[in-house]
């Protein structure tokens, strides 16, 4: 038995050998592995990071940072497409690491995106090298400064320059924190307007009283575990029938609407199935959160994927001024 296995053993390292190097060549931690892997890498999570060499102009707005896309490009000049379904204060040249997924091809329909990674402009996050900093602070200063040596036999000025230094840094650290602040409360304002747009829509006519408040408002009192459910439980007051509520609300239009990431739509299905309620997704596009130019009705049934055809959603269409009713049937309308 044991001269058996000896005569075998060299086949097995070997092809333990082979399945290793095979597995260990499919990996997707590098831009130039997701292009040399991308059938393998397709549909997959993945951590990567790099320089953005271009700004998209998704929403032809010329030199603004303002922005939810982006070119990165590896040694070979592929270039890769990173999306997001938020605005992002990007400028080409600065260096990211993404957590997002991988798509070789994104749609099927016109736009058909090759090599696309899409991701929560949360997941992505800029790194600011020690230079880059030192730098861009100073302007013209930065420099000559960071060349230490040649500075230092001018006591006179670089002691000045280390008060200019000294000054600028923490207005720039209070700078940095009110814009990123600014531009935090102004995404979380749009929504918790729309949430209270959507919420008048049902209280008004008196059919309605919340039986679950799960929106922004409850979110600034303190984090719930809770906070991931659909934004409201409603109640119909004369038949008792509950139904839950997400709201997303998007400043403008497009062919195609990135209105929830996988992991957002699994958990809003899991609660249906829990909590046997009906989810439905109102979805305001266009206009001010508080007067959307069109809202659209659909149940979570009928969007299961991240995105979503503007052509599809017309059949989902509805007044934006009409409040919510039940029909005949119990539809929600």
């Amino acid at each position: 038995m044991k001269t058996k296995f000896l005569k075998f053993f060299p086949l097995l390292i070997t092809v333990l050998f082979i399945a290793t190097n095979v597995v260990y060549a499919q990996s997707c931690n590098t831009l130039k592995e997701i292009f040399e892997n991308s059938d393998y890498c397709d549909n997959k999570k993945i951590s990567i990071g790099g320089a953005i060499s271009e700004v998209l102009d998704f929403a032809d707005l010329n030199g603004s940072k303002y922005v939810f896309g982006f070119w990165m490009v590896d040694e070979n000049k592929n270039r890769i497409r990173v999306i997001s379904a938020d605005d992002m204060v990007l400028i080409a040249g600065n260096i990211v690491i993404i957590d997002g997924r991988y798509y070789k091809k994104l749609y099927a329909g016109s736009l058909n995106l090759d090599d696309t990674i899409v991701a929560s402009s949360d997941n992505i996050q800029v790194v600011l090298t020690a230079k880059e900093l030192w730098n861009d602070i100073l302007g013209p200063y930065g420099e000559s400064l960071y060349i230490g040596e040649k500075l230092a036999t001018k006591n006179e000025s670089l002691q000045k320059r280390s008060i200019i230094l000294a000054a600028l840094i923490p207005l720039f650290a209070v700078g940095a924190f009110y814009l990123g602040f600014v531009f935090y409360k102004r995404r979380r304002f749009k929504g918790r307007s729309f949430e209270g747009y959507i919420e008048n829509l049902f209280r008004k006519n008196k059919e309605w009283k919340v039986g679950r408040d799960n929106s922004y408002r409850k979110l600034r009192k303190g984090w719930v575990e809770s906070y991931g459910d659909p934004d409201f439980v409603f109640i119909h007051r004369r038949t008792n029938q509950k139904i839950a509520v997400e709201c997303k609300y998007k400043e403008k239009e497009y062919e195609k609407i990135l209105w929830a990431y996988e992991d957002q739509i699994e958990h809003y299905q899991n609660f249906s199935t829990k909590e046997k309620i009906p989810v439905f997704v109102i979805l305001g596009v266009g206009g001010r959160p508080k007067n959307p130019k069109r809202v659209f009705l659909a149940p979570l049934s009928q969007i299961k994927y991240p995105d979503v055809k503007i052509d599809y959603l017309v059949k989902f269409e509805r007044d934006p001024k009409k409040y919510f009713s039940l029909d005949n049937r119990g539809n929600l309308i």
